[in-house]
This record gives C-alpha cells, sequence and structure tokens, in this order.
C-alpha cells in the first residue's frame, strides 16, 4: 500500500518518524543521565545535575530546541523525584535544594536554547555553503554555455560570411586584367556584394560584442543601459515594456552599475521564461542615498516557495549580486497577478 505525500511533499509517516525519532532521543538521554547518576550517586552526592545537564545539550544541540525544552523539564522532575530529600516524593520542603532546582532549571533552559541556536547556526552555514556550491557550479557550466554559443555563431556566422567574401574575391579576381583593367561590368555588382557581405560581418561582430557587454553601459551610463536593454526586450519578445526614470545620468562605478544590469536582465528573463505577462513596467529612482530599481510585470506571479527555499539559481544569483554591492533584493507575489523584483542600494 502507497503513501501518498502531503501538501508539503513529505511523507506523512516520516514526518511522524521524525518527530518520534528527536522527542524519544530527549527521553533517552535523560534516562541515561538519570542511571549513569544513580550508579555513581555515592561519588558524586549531592552533584546530580552534571550528567543531565550534557543529557540536555546534547538533546538541544541533535534535535533541536522543542526536545531540548522537553528535556530540560525532564531532568528537573527526575532530579526532584530521585536525589532531593526526601528522595522519592515530589517538592521537597527544603528550601535550599528548591533553589537549587531552580537555578538548574534556568541553566538548562539557557543551555538548551545556546545550544539549539548554535545548531541552527551550523545548519544555515552549510545550506549556505551548499547553495554557493551551486551558484558557483551555475555560473560555470553557464561560462560553458556561453563560450558554446559564442564559439557556435563565430564559427557559423562570421565563418560564413568571411567564406562568402572570400569567394566573391576569387570571382571578382577573375574580372581584373593583371594590369588592373576591369574585364567586365559585372565586377561592379561584386562589389556592391562584397560591401553588403562586409557590412553584414560588422554588424555580426557588433551584435556579439554587444551581448557579451553592452557598449553603451561604458559609453552612456546605467540610465541608458537599462532604457535600452527594455528595448530590446520589447523587440525581442513583442511584451510591451515601459520605462521611466526620475533622473537622466547616474555618476558610480563600473562594478556598481553592471551589478544592476544584470539584476535587471535576469528580471526580464525570469519575466519572459515563467511569467505569462503581456505587460512590464521598469522603473528606476534616484534618491539622496539610495538607487531603487522596481521590474513589474502582470504575469501569473512568481510563488512564496520558489523565492524562499533559495532553489532557484536564477534568483540566488540576483541576490548575490545585490550582496555584492550593499544592496536589497525583494520579490514578492502582486495582490492579485504579477510579480514585482525591487532592489533598493545605497549610493556609494
Amino acid at each position: 500500500m502507497q503513501i501518498l505525500p502531503n501538501m508539503n511533499g513529505k511523507q506523512p509517516f516520516s514526518t511522524f518518524n521524525s518527530f518520534a525519532v528527536r522527542y524519544g532521543t530527549a527521553v533517552l538521554l535523560v534516562l541515561g543521565a538519570l542511571l549513569l547518576t544513580w550508579s555513581i550517586w555515592g561519588l558524586v552526592k549531592p552533584l546530580s545535575s552534571p550528567l543531565f545537564l550534557v543529557a540536555i545539550i546534547i538533546t538541544a544541540w541533535r534535535s533541536g530546541l522543542g526536545p531540548g525544552v522537553l528535556a530540560t523539564l525532564l531532568s528537573g522532575i527526575t532530579i526532584d523525584f530521585f536525589f532531593i530529600a526526601p528522595e522519592f516524593q515530589w517538592f521537597g520542603t527544603d528550601i535550599v535544594e528548591t533553589q537549587r532546582l531552580v537555578i538548574f532549571a534556568i541553566e538548562g533552559f539557557v543551555l538548551c536554547g545556546l545550544a539549539a541556536s548554535r545548531t541552527k547556526a551550523v545548519r544555515e552555514i552549510q545550506n549556505s555553503r551548499q547553495q554557493l556550491l551551486a551558484l558557483s557550479l551555475h555560473q560555470q557550466t553557464l561560462r560553458e554555455e556561453e563560450r558554446k554559443q559564442i564559439a557556435l555563431e563565430i564559427h557559423d556566422e562570421l565563418g560564413q560570411l568571411l567564406t562568402g567574401l572570400k569567394m566573391e574575391l576569387h570571382l571578382l579576381s577573375r574580372h581584373i586584367k593583371d594590369g588592373g583593367q576591369v574585364k567586365s561590368d559585372s565586377a561592379d555588382e561584386k562589389i556592391k556584394d562584397l560591401l553588403q557581405l562586409t557590412d553584414k560581418t560588422i554588424q555580426t561582430v557588433r551584435r556579439i560584442a554587444t551581448e557579451l557587454r553592452p557598449a553603451v553601459l561604458d559609453d552612456l551610463g546605467l540610465v541608458a543601459a537599462i532604457e535600452w536593454q527594455v528595448k530590446e526586450f520589447e523587440r525581442r519578445t513583442g511584451i510591451p515594456c515601459k520605462f521611466s526614470s526620475n533622473t537622466e545620468n547616474i555618476e558610480i562605478d563600473g562594478q556598481f552599475s553592471i551589478s544592476v544590469f544584470r539584476i535587471l536582465q535576469e528580471s526580464l528573463t525570469n519575466i519572459m521564461r515563467h511569467s505569462g505577462a503581456n505587460s512590464v513596467a521598469v522603473e528606476l529612482k534616484k534618491t539622496d542615498r539610495e538607487l531603487v530599481l522596481r521590474v513589474e510585470d502582470n504575469g501569473k506571479g512568481i510563488e512564496l516557495e520558489t523565492v524562499s527555499s533559495g532553489s532557484s539559481l536564477g534568483i540566488f544569483g540576483m541576490r548575490e549580486r545585490a550582496r555584492l554591492i550593499g544592496g536589497k533584493l525583494r520579490i514578492f507575489k502582486g495582490t492579485e497577478t504579477g510579480t514585482t523584483v525591487l532592489l533598493t542600494v545605497s549610493l556609494p
């Protein structure tokens, strides 16, 4: 009989099993601390708490805050029942022992919180490392794909154009005598064909260079580059894309500009691939201290899980670019439809 997955894609039995293991670990460790303390009670009397504190720390470190709190409560109850006079009774009348028990509980909760926080930090670091590794591999893959694409375009398009130029030159040479006089009127037509092929070659070279690094970004600045990219997006996809800005020029360094520009490119790429939108709005706003880039579409809207899970390498790459320039990137779904990408960066 097959167990159907729940809404989160996890099997109910495996979720229960994990819950039972985590809290069962707390019970077993407290029981082990009880047996060890009881066996050496004659040597450690009246210090009954150290082994229980160890059990609390291990539980919180391995299983999390909830099981750690349970281990703390069980340890307090166990110490009170077995090791505080009168033994085998709840809540003795000795004020000093009661104070010790309260101090033990406080120590247990503090250690539990510290251990759980450390475990959480370690897991977040591990997840971050895995994401960085995935991003690095993804960037390497993209780089190789870009190199392959560039090589194909140079080989196919430029190669064909240059081959055509060579053939036309051979044909033209047959119409010219050794003294340099034209043998046929068709030489003029051949020269025109050569000029056209040369123009196409120049256009191809410019297009490949522009895709690698838009010259407008270096020559005219970020605002002009974004406006050019928006027009190119509209021309390639047919999706109306409106651009607005409250400034005509922004004096910032090259790394800052290219990071903002690449975030815009990735946002438009995601819109083209996933959104199903028929309208896009790009806004660039400059204040005294900040630069704000807003990209909004009216598509189906991004899922919250996609944004928060970190599984999308494109989104993760955008966040890394924003982080490198000290910015903050927010991606959220509209009230009804659409997705908004909001980049806020403090101006250097």
